[in-house]
């Protein structure tokens, strides 16, 4: 089943019976372009059918789109459009709209552009049908019965001519409606008739009872008007009714159509089975039906033409548009586009953001993963086309648990994305819930890990490099895990109710005077204290870097960012009104999710500013809606269009670092394959160089070069230059410069010592470092 963002009300059967549908408010204007710069990541196609729902078809057709605040409009295949403001009620036939809610009938044509007004009469209330020449209005009488009148239109001389015919009618509604006639479906209390269909002809304004099932005291449960024909469905039985003889009946036995249409001597049914999407016509006198569309979304409405138009695919095509069914000059059915449409995006959700690498979940006949690359350096840009993907298959079932929606999702950083899913949809007694590692690329390794216990919820709290830290929640207390990816476990380490997570640091709260210290995951000791100046024990707690974001308590009190090169303490200008998850910091700035709204706050002057809004986004939280590149300074938002707009922040970004590292300290150079070294940034790198130094002799030998790096630094070092040339056996001191891909912050140099052993030769010729 397609999941939607947007919950469009429910089509209506036909066309005259739209009712009282509310004309949807205009989409609110774009928002500024961001300070920092700006790009869009357009929409994926996708294979469903577009959000909109058919009221009417005429020379143009009646539209109202179900998920981007549009109003109903009128659409032509010359291109044009024009919304179809009515306010609360709306009725429609061919390209007439007649606008019910107000108080003198407003009937506009919109194939000529004609417009006529029809005077209201005093207790007197809009039907939702009419034809050329009149209008249906309505009242009650002493008895509370409805009173049916046919007022005249302008080109009309009787202005007023009561409906008879048939019995009372308590309540009903107008189920279908041409340029003859309507159908209405009604209900009384049992003693007076009870539930049941009548046919009024507008030409002798009489109102005639149709035929109920036999031996059942109900109505049909659907109705539809033809040309010819009038259609009545019970379960999988349809009685044909002549129009213009009401004796002549045809019964016709139909597999549980959702959608019937007459159309010529043709019954045009929607049969739609699990596996099988065909509508087909089938003969009014008997005979083999055929196929006409493959599939159907929304109604089937009459056209002013007496055809059935839906909004569907021909048979042989895969591409949606409003199609129209006729009778050729042999009576047979034909299919015809009568306005295309344009494609409906996939569905898009769960973001993840890391080093200039974007991935998001897609929900469309399937649910796939796809990544995609942001420039790290010069104009801010995202290459449309996908980088990576995954589908979910029976070959690989767990693609889209890596970008999971019900317990969030985040990328490491190093090139990898993990999202956490739980065995079942209610964990109110306990479930399984596993994290689903994924590398970001085609056809990447991928790995599941349980987690401990039973919860009954987990959530991402957020990634970085190896780890990964997570909150669960069972037996109605909340802790946090901390997950070695690369060893699928969960490490031995109890956190704080809060923490913050950057490379192979877990910050937590020391105290209750607002300090935090920092435990290397690598060694499980404490190596750096900051005194965050709030003067509480952290209620939550991020880390980035050098960027701090703590609060004291769950009503958000003394919200503040810290920097830590210059020991200032930055107060936040808002209220997150989610103690876990409205804000998310990043390099220097924060994101905060609140009211519908987005607010990016630049923190880099030393102040809290508020650089960029986004009104309209697809809310649910970071993961989801929007998510922040820790390890590069900008972010991404998900638009309700199913767009991705990422957004930069003003000012520089903090010096590259290395965060993480996993480096041997004694090498043989006999091994077969190596020993393999990883060094994890803080930000994406454009080039970098490996080093490694004779201290005896003082000679450097390049080892390793590369050029524009997301993430980390793999190499596998067999103990020889880049020449290929062995270095010499003894122990040698390493460097590894990298430069920044921003140009922000210079150079980073970082060293280490390894022993060489196996050499089978002298070193490589020195080079200048």
């Amino acid at each position: 089943m397609r999941l939607s963002r947007a919950v469009g009300a429910a089509a209506l059967a036909l066309a005259t019976s739209i009712g009282a549908l509310a004309a949807a408010p205009t989409a609110a204007t774009a928002a500024a372009p961001a300070p920092g710069g700006e790009a869009v990541l357009g929409a994926e196609p996708g294979a469903y059918a577009p959000e909109v729902v058919l009221h009417a078809a005429g020379k143009g057709m009646l539209l109202r789109e179900r998920r981007n605040g549009q109003p109903t409009s009128w659409q032509h295949a010359d291109g044009r459009k024009t919304a179809a403001d009515c306010g609360p009620g709306i009725a429609a036939f061919g390209d007439e709209v007649a606008c019910t809610s107000a108080t003198d009938l407003k009937i506009r044509d919109f194939s000529t552009g004609a417009t006529e007004s029809v005077p209201a009469v005093a207790n007197r209330a809009w039907g939702n049908a009419f034809s050329p020449t009149q209008v249906l209005a309505t009242e009650k009488d002493a008895r509370g019965w409805s009173v049916l009148h046919l007022l005249g239109r302008a080109n009309e001389p009787r202005k007023d001519v009561p409906v008879t015919g048939s019995g009372p009618m308590s309540t009903y509604a107008v189920v279908g409606s041409d340029a003859r006639g309507a159908i209405f479906e009604y209900w009384n209390p049992a003693e007076e008739g009870g539930h049941g269909h009548r046919y009024l002809d507008y030409a002798t304004a009489t109102l005639r009872e149709l035929p109920r099932p036999s031996g059942v005291d109900s109505a049909y449960n659907k109705v539809a008007l033809g040309s010819k024909w009038i259609a009545m469905l019970q379960f999988d039985d349809v009685v044909m009714v002549s129009r213009t003889d009401p004796s002549v009946v045809r019964p016709l036995s139909v597999p549980g159509p959702k959608q019937i249409m007459p159309v010529g001597d043709w019954l045009i049914a929607d049969t739609t089975r699990g596996w099988d999407d065909t509508v087909s016509a089938y003969p009014v006198d008997g005979g083999a039906s055929r196929p006409v569309l493959s599939r159907l979304d929304g109604p089937l409405v009459l056209g002013a033409d007496g055809g059935a138009y839906g909004l569907s695919t021909a048979v042989g095509s895969g591409r949606w548009a409003v199609n129209g069914i006729s009778a050729d000059a042999q009576g047979a059915p034909r299919v015809q586009e009568a306005l295309p449409l344009p494609t409906r995006p996939s569905d898009r959700r769960s973001i993840a953001f890391a080093q200039g690498d974007l991935s998001a979940l897609h929900i469309d006949q399937t649910q796939s993963v796809l990544g995609y690359r942001v420039s790290v350096a010069g104009p801010l840009s995202v290459a449309q086309a996908p980088a990576w993907r995954c589908d979910t298959s029976p070959e690989d079932p767990s693609c889209q648990h890596a970008a999971a929606r019900q317990g969030g999702n985040a990328a490491t950083g190093d090139g990898r994305i993990v999202g956490l899913a739980a065995d079942s949809t209610s964990c109110s007694g306990g479930c399984v819930f596993t994290a689903y590692v994924r590398e970001a690329r085609t056809g990447g390794a991928h790995r599941a890990i349980k987690l401990p216990g039973a919860p009954q919820w987990a959530g991402m709290e957020t990634a970085s490099g190896r780890h990964a830290l997570i909150r669960v929640r069972e037996n109605g207390s909340d802790r946090l895990l901390v997950l070695d990816i690369d060893a699928g476990k969960v490490l031995d380490v109890k956190p704080a109710s809060t923490a913050g997570l950057w490379g192979s640091l877990l910050w937590q709260p020391e105290g209750d005077k607002g300090v935090v210290a920092a435990t290397d995951l690598r060694t499980g000791q404490v190596t750096r204290r900051v005194d965050l100046g709030s003067g509480c024990r952290p209620y939550e707690l991020q880390a980035n870097g050098d960027w701090f974001y703590s609060t004291c308590s769950a009503e958000v009190a003394a919200a503040a960012a810290y920097h830590v090169p210059t020991q200032k303490r930055i107060p936040v200008p808002f209220i997150a009104e989610k103690p876990h998850g409205a804000v998310q910091l990043g390099d220097g700035y924060l994101a905060h999710d609140g009211d519908g709204r987005l607010d990016v706050y630049n923190l880099r002057s030393g102040t809290a500013v508020k650089e960029h809004r986004v009104d309209e986004f697809a809310a649910g939280g970071p993961g989801i809606g929007f998510a922040v590149d820790r390890f590069g300074g900008r972010l991404a938002h998900l638009a309700q269009d199913e767009t991705v707009h990422v957004v930069g922040v003003t000012g520089s970004t903090s010096p590259l670092a290395v965060i993480d590292q996993s480096v041997p300290g004694t090498l043989d150079s006999r091994s077969a394959t190596g020993r393999q070294a990883r060094w994890w940034l803080s930000k994406p790198a454009s080039s970098w160089k490996l080093l490694v130094r004779n201290p005896a002799s003082g000679i450097s030998t390049v080892v390793r070069t590369g050029g524009e790096t997301r993430g980390a630094i793999d190499l596998t070092w067999d103990g020889k230059d880049q020449s290929g040339r062995a270095v010499g056996n003894g122990s040698y001191e390493w460097t590894l410069l990298v430069n920044p891909a921003d140009g922000k912050g210079g150079q980073h140099s970082t060293t280490g010592s390894v022993t060489l052993s196996g050499a089978t030769s002298q070193a490589g010729r020195p080079t200048r470092p």
